[in-house]
């Protein structure tokens, strides 16, 4: 059997010759629930609208051809047949999370087995999750065959951090049910009641289970939350020469930001909408999923901005067409050009980081003979580095996994530098994590992305590559 660090992978051909293998996986945390979950994710790393996890409420899936056989709790085991799992699923995460209390996760391990014998194990020893509610053990994944990693990526807030994080609905999840289900499958401790002499045994379960109905019917139900009020739209005046009216993506609800107006300020026409996916306890959700703000327009320009999130990095994806000379500039709140966004020639387009480093920009400065396009994304929308990508210009890419080496080239003859940033704030914490590359014209190298979520931000001046190891 081989034993796994964290972040190392191996395909499977070279640890077995068997498709079907038995997955198990075990943790501890005190004083509450455990709950195991096998989440299968698409090709671009994403958990499919609809597509719930096989857990104990839902204890098989012909998509992923994955079943669990046994536990579903502290201790579980799921079956898998590789040969069987449908096309579109190209990687399957072992999970386990807290679904009681909020007390986060003291160890946990996955182990792989093949016709009766060991093959690969992982653990992570008591006292290392600090505080992860929800930990992706290992994941077995498609890329020249199929190969099994050894993740061991923890999530603070729980479940639903981890769920949101791969593109998923924490409604499809229903851990609640999963908690039931668990403590259902665990032996149940008998109650002890104090002997009395003359009650019979059976008129005592009677009466104890009675009461106990009865507490709970008797218990109060929480109040609903009501969805916060919105305040209307602001119009816009007319004016001759119109501002550039901002846009919002249709496939997502709109984020509850909206800038102060203005004379030299477009008004977003985002709406803010409670977030329409029932939580497990049937309330309405009170966190808004956020959306991009678009804004259009043509020459310069002092843009004011609206953020898709309260605090912390976002993404400013800018396009330029005119022939001249194209620039943007973020601004401080003394209007003093802060950072340098855009400088190009002619038609440009490309992703960059706003606030990577806690700031929060309100405007920007646009110097343009053309016409432009400004959208401003939540970090969650920047694209995933699941595999090998590929761009010619500056870009962000969105990282979830754990600490790997990846490789890099760059076809340009000016500056390539590639930095990672933390995803969310954390007070007291420099948000900026590390420097993968910083050289000046062609380049081939590898470096090291720390564990995820991270955002990688890209300044490129040609073709360029980044591949993750495994």
């Amino acid at each position: 059997m081989r034993t796994f660090a964290m972040g190392e992978k191996a395909r499977l051909a070279d640890l077995t010759g068997a498709t079907a293998l038995r997955v198990e996986v075990a943790g501890t945390a005190p004083g509450t629930d455990i709950a195991a979950f096998c989440f299968a994710l698409d090709a671009s790393g994403r958990i499919p609208a609809g597509r719930g996890p096989v857990s104990t409420a839902r204890p098989a899936s012909l998509e992923s051809a994955v079943a669990l056989v046994s536990g579903g709790g502290a201790d579980a085991a799921f079956d898998l047949d590789l040969d069987a799992v449908a096309d579109d699923v190209h990687r399957l995460l072992f999970v386990i999370a807290s679904v009681g209390l909020e007390i986060g996760l003291d160890g946990a391990s996955v182990a792989i087995s093949a016709d009766g014998a060991d093959v690969a194990a992982f653990a992570m020893p008591p006292g290392t999750l600090k505080g992860q509610r929800a930990l992706i053990l290992g994941e077995v994944y498609r890329r020249n065959g199929w190969r099994f990693g050894a993740v061991g990526q923890g999530y603070r807030d729980g479940l639903d951090q981890l769920v949101r994080d791969h593109g998923g609905d924490p409604a499809d999840v229903a851990p609640e049910e999963a908690a039931e289900v668990v403590d259902a499958a665990e032996p149940e401790t008998p109650a002890v009641a104090t002997p009395e002499p003359e009650p019979e045994p059976e008129a005592s379960v009677e009466a104890a289970a009675a009461a106990e109905a009865e507490a709970v019917e008797s218990e109060p139900a929480e109040p609903e939350a009501a969805p916060a009020e919105r305040e209307a739209p602001v119009e816009p005046e007319p004016e001759p020469e119109p501002e550039p009216e901002p846009k919002t993506e249709p496939a997502q609800l709109a984020a509850s930001v909206e800038p102060e107006p203005g004379p030299e300020a477009p008004t977003p026409s985002a709406e803010t909408a409670p977030d329409e996916r029932p939580s497990v306890t049937d309330v309405p959700c009170q966190m808004p999923v956020p959306t991009a703000v678009t804004y259009e327009g043509s020459g310069d320009r002092i843009l004011r901005i609206a953020r898709p999130v309260p605090e912390g990095p976002v993404v400013a994806e800018i396009t330029g067409t005119g022939p001249g000379n194209f620039a943007v500039w973020t601004l401080d709140t003394a209007l003093e050009q802060d950072k340098l966004l855009v400088n190009e020639i002619g038609a440009c387009h490309g992703r960059m980081l706003l606030d990577e480093r806690g700031t929060h920009t309100e405007r920007l400065k646009i110097e343009s003979d053309g016409p432009w396009t400004v959208v401003i994304h939540p970090p969650t929308a920047a694209p995933w580095l699941t595999g090998p990508v590929t761009g010619d210009g500056p870009e962000v890419l969105r990282w979830t996994g754990p600490r790997t080496v990846v490789a890099m080239t760059h076809a340009g003859s000016s500056n390539f530098m590639v930095r990672a940033y933390a995803e969310a704030l954390t007070p007291g914490e420099d948000p900026y994590l590390a420097s993968l590359a910083n050289a000046i014209g062609p380049y081939e190298g590898e470096s090291i992305i720390p564990v995820g979520p991270c955002l990688l931000e890209i300044e490129a001046d040609g073709d360029w590559t980044l591949t993750p190891e495994g």
